[in-house]
């Protein structure tokens, strides 16, 4: 054979075309039979092409398709339509994902023969998939991670508990305050007071814009709450806004220490710290009075 339309009336031309192609390929006819294989596709199921011409396809290749409605060659040749997809094809122990496509075989005359599948190995480029988006949740969570540390840092830079006097803790509140942080404010402020057992503390609102009825309510329950474990609360820097929306409110501040800056919030206290002192020492002198 010189040239080569001679070599196309050769079997053994077609046959090296077909082991030419990587990826595997089959024809069968209508009822299954495996015509023609390539050497890939018999080597990805461990067989030579000998091992699998004239054998059942559903009997060299199994997937969760064969033999079954989902078929790829009975879709092609029923329907006469090109059929593709992802499927996975269990060799010994170990599972093969490939991706497939099956197309229809028709004679000269049109007529629907058999089916041609092509497949190939994609189980490498499945698992690179996987890395790549198990590295990218990897990366989002982290990115999660560190946007609720800096969301909690923030949160602790804009609720600082301060101690400006021995006995004298003082909250400034500066920004919108929520709900949300008007509850964390009042976490840090009464661990804070079991911390240092302060008598005293002053809860500064100079630099809030504005407060609605429910974070009023809530720092309401932040002074009694403050009560309870032994410390007096004295709200500053009220202004004339949050003040008319207080009382549009109705909320009962009648138990709420209230002095119009902090400066005079700060006196008031040491005033009363050292009022108790005073006291105290007057208490423990007569006692020692008594003793003599």
């Amino acid at each position: 054979m010189e040239n080569i339309s001679e070599m196309q009336q050769d079997e053994g031309f077609l046959s090296e075309i077909i082991n030419a192609i990587t990826s595997g390929i089959f024809v069968t006819d209508l009822e299954r039979n495996i015509l023609m294989i390539n050497a890939a596709g018999a080597e990805m199921v461990g067989r030579t092409p000998g091992d699998c011409f004239d054998r059942k396809c559903y009997e060299i290749f199994n997937t969760p398709m064969c033999q079954t409605e989902s078929c790829t060659c009975r879709i092609a040749t029923t329907n006469d339509v090109v059929n593709d997809g992802m499927t996975v094809l269990r060799h010994e122990d170990k599972e093969i994902s490939v991706e497939f496509t099956s197309r229809p075989l028709k004679n000269y005359k049109g007529k629907i023969v058999g089916c041609v599948e092509n497949f190939i190995d994609i189980t490498e480029r499945i698992e690179q998939e996987q890395l790549i988006q198990s590295q990218q949740e990897q990366l989002i969570k982290k990115r999660e991670e560190d946007i609720r540390h800096l969301q909690d840092e923030i949160m602790e830079l804009s609720t600082p508990v301060i101690e400006v006097w021995e006995g004298i803790l003082t909250l400034p509140l500066i920004g919108t305050l929520d709900s949300h942080r008007a509850r964390i404010a009042t976490e840090r402020l009464l661990e804070a007071i079991e911390r240092t057992r302060a008598p005293f503390v002053i809860i500064d609102i100079t630099g809030v814009p504005t407060v609605d009825a429910e974070v009023a309510n809530h720092i309401l329950q932040t002074v009694n709450a403050a009560r309870l474990m032994g410390s007096e609360a004295i709200l500053t820097g009220v202004c004339p806004h949050i003040a008319r929306i207080i009382a549009q409110g109705r909320v009962d501040m009648g138990q709420l220490t209230v002095r119009g800056r902090m400066t005079d919030g700060l006196h008031l206290a040491i005033s009363k710290l050292l009022e108790h002192q005073a006291t105290a020492e007057l208490v423990n002198a007569h006692a020692h009075n008594k003793k003599i």
